[in-house]
């Protein structure tokens, strides 16, 4: 997201044209590019209301789409300039790179780490300090996919998430001007032509395989820098820029309005960044528009001067309330977080990136550059391993008996996924079938369970034989279908052992239910036709469970569902730790604990389900609710251990407690069948 002083076009013998040189559809009178700024000041502006949650706005994400065609068609243009004047050196432009980049840039991660510790909670600043290692490393976007999903519900805790684009364009900018440099002049629109159609072909390809991993790496993201590099060639060399550019321009500009507010984040990038990226860079293409034009596109320029450190600081202030705020921030707070960006970045803009934009690279300035990462970050490591609490223990994990337990697209019997006999090697095992709800349980049925206990379990993905839960984010059909053949694995394990004599069920549910939570789901089913993707309906759902209880009826097993936990949406685990670190913390449930009233009103749909399930009779449920809420208050801690991790699942600890302290082995064994 850099800023160039960017003049239009070049003039005689290849240098530079003046204002003068050029036509008036293209020009203003100092000679700037005005459009690439205001075009700027539109991407921040939709970034800054997608993160503000303003309602309209579905879609302001694609801001960054636009800030990549934008940095793809300045630094191609200057690369590409510099190599026809014989004047390009690696050391020139790594130079201005870094005075560009890197004072803001260090002023924003310095702040970011000294308040971090006083803000954040203690299991997301051990994540904070690879976080800032990658940013200030470039290499964020590898880190934040290690991390989390950029839509997840867990990214808005992470406070270099931003960073991730910053890492993109700096990795670009590392490989395109030695690419650039070996290839012949005539030859660089192909190059890039081919470098925009393979990583595009992989981006739409794989972003329905590993969504995360397209979201967040280069290879399939590279795309949108190179439209915005072929324009800057094209512009360059003034080649296929006839047409009717008014009206195409027009259209132009309408997509970059309209789609922001229509376009969803499923399949992101997909087809409206697609769109998005072809309409700015055709927008680059003819240049600013006339001078009747700048007085209106003031505010815009105003923004895209100060775009960098606008984004630079806005999303840190975001994620810190996030941080104090159990539950949603409130808009009156989102907006004074807009208004204080604002300030903020005026301030840098200013102070910072002005000041030493000329800055002279002097070898005790490098060795600054390198040794204020390097400590920064070592204290940040240092002070994260001191702040843990045994509620931050209890916080992670989560897979169960082991990390390996959360399988992909087959289930192995693996030593480290079977608990020992609690009694001796007497008696038959218990398997435990189901998505990371089933993983929580583990803990608390391995220390109760007689014959031992075997996990099969894999996250989001219920124990419900030829049908899965599939969305357009993290699990699109491709994960349906492998969540598809590991249920039919686990289905043929449990077949082949006869040593297992109960099966234990279990699933969050919600991925199957119609309203049961935000996020838009399908479900795929498989039919004697083949898969079909199907939206969510319940009585699929009744169907598939009761055929998975019927069949492992049929091989002699007896069977028992066990419902997830009292929940509200609210993350219980966090609050229990903020509190016990000492952190600022604002929740509508101050002791993080609710009213039964409260979870029966937040769990509707899932309860009425559980109800018909009773119902119907097929299979025995189990539940917490009156061993946790009994009292009309619901416990989310006992004898000082935190029951929950987060906001959904029981913690190791606490499944552990309830488990022995309910006997969840005994009363598996005495109500299955």
């Amino acid at each position: 997201m850099l800023r160039h002083r960017h003049r239009l076009g070049l003039g005689a013998a290849g240098r530079p044209a003046t204002a003068a040189e050029l036509p008036d559809h293209i020009a203003v009178a100092t000679g700037l590019r005005v459009d690439i700024q205001a075009l700027r000041g539109l991407a921040i502006l939709l970034v800054l209301l997608h993160h503000a949650e303003w309602p309209w706005v579905p879609a302001g994400f694609l801001g960054v789409d636009i800030f990549f065609v934008i940095s793809g068609f300045l630094i191609t243009g200057l690369i590409d300039q510099a190599l026809d004047d014989g004047r390009f050196t690696f050391r020139d432009f790594y130079t201005r790179r870094i005075r560009r980049l890197f004072p803001a840039a260090y002023a924003t991660l310095t702040l970011t780490a000294l308040v971090a510790p006083f803000l954040l909670d203690p299991l997301e600043y051990r994540d904070f300090a690879p976080q800032l290692a990658g940013a200030f490393g470039f290499f964020a976007n590898v880190v934040l996919w290690q991390q989390s999903s950029y839509f997840g519900s867990g990214a808005a805790l992470k406070p270099l998430l931003h960073m991730w684009s910053l890492s993109i364009e700096e990795q670009f900018y590392i490989l395109l001007p030695p690419a650039l440099l070996l290839c012949p002049c005539r030859l660089r629109p192909a190059l890039v032509a081919l470098m925009v159609l393979v990583s595009a072909g992989l981006c739409f390809t794989l972003v329905q395989l590993s969504p995360s991993a397209t979201f967040y790496m280069l290879p399939t993201r590279a795309w949108e820098l190179g439209l915005g590099a072929l324009a800057a060639l094209a512009l360059r060399r003034r080649a296929g820029l006839r047409g009717p550019w008014p009206l195409l321009r027009l259209a132009c500009a309408s997509a970059l309005l309209l789609l922001p507010l229509l376009a969803s984040k499923d399949s992101h990038p997909g087809l409206a960044a697609l769109l998005a990226c072809l309409a700015t860079a055709i927008l680059l293409l003819p240049g600013a528009p006339g001078g009747r034009w700048q007085a209106g596109l003031a505010p815009l320029v105003w923004l895209g001067n100060r775009s960098y450190s606008l984004y630079l600081l806005h999303w840190p202030l975001f994620v810190f309330a996030s941080h104090v705020f159990i539950g949603p921030v409130p808009p009156s707070l989102r907006a004074l977080i807009v208004l204080a960006s604002l300030g903020g970045a005026a301030l840098q803009y200013r102070f910072v990136e002005q000041r030493f934009r000329g800055l002279d690279l002097t070898p005790l300035r490098l060795a600054g550059f390198v040794l204020v990462p390097l400590l920064l970050v070592g204290a940040t490591y240092v002070a994260s391993r001191s702040l843990t609490t045994p509620t931050t223990v209890a916080r992670g994990g989560g897979q169960g008996l082991s990390p390996a337990c959360d399988f992909r697209d087959r289930f192995l019997p693996l030593a480290e996924c079977r608990s020992p006999p609690t009694q001796g090697p007497t008696g038959t095992a218990t398997l435990l079938w189901g998505d990371s709800f089933a993983m929580a349980l583990s803990p608390g049925l391995a220390a109760t369970t007689s014959g031992g206990l075997i996990q099969a379990t894999r996250s989001v993905c219920g124990p419900f034989i030829d049908l899965a839960p599939i969305n357009h984010g993290q699990n699109p059909r491709a994960w349906g279908e492998s969540c598809i053949r590991f249920n039919r694995s686990v289905l043929d394990y449990i077949a082949s052992q006869p040593e297992i004599g109960t099966v234990v069920l279990s699933s969050a549910l919600v991925q199957y239910i119609p309203g049961g939570e935000a996020r838009s789901w399908r479900q795929l089913v498989a039919t004697p036709e083949g898969l079909s993707e199907q939206p969510q309906d319940l009585e699929a759902l009744l169907h598939a469970l009761a055929a998975t209880v019927e069949r492992l009826r049929e091989l002699g097993k007896r069977v028992v569902l066990f419902a997830p936990p009292p929940i509200v949406g609210l993350d219980m685990g966090r609050c229990l730790d903020r509190a016990a670190a000492g952190r600022p913390t604002v929740s509508p449930f101050p002791d993080c604990s609710y009213t039964r009233a409260t979870y029966e009103a937040a769990r509707l749909p899932l309860r009425d389900l559980l109800a018909t399930i009773r119902t119907i009779g097929d299979v025995p449920v189990i539940d917490l609710d009156v061993a946790l809420c009994g009292s009309g208050m619901c416990a989310t801690q006992m004898d000082g251990v935190p029951l929950y991790r987060d906001g959904d699942h029981l913690s190791g600890p606490g499944s552990r407690l309830l488990g022995e302290a309910l006997d969840w082995g005994a009363w598996v064994d005495q109500v299955a069948r």
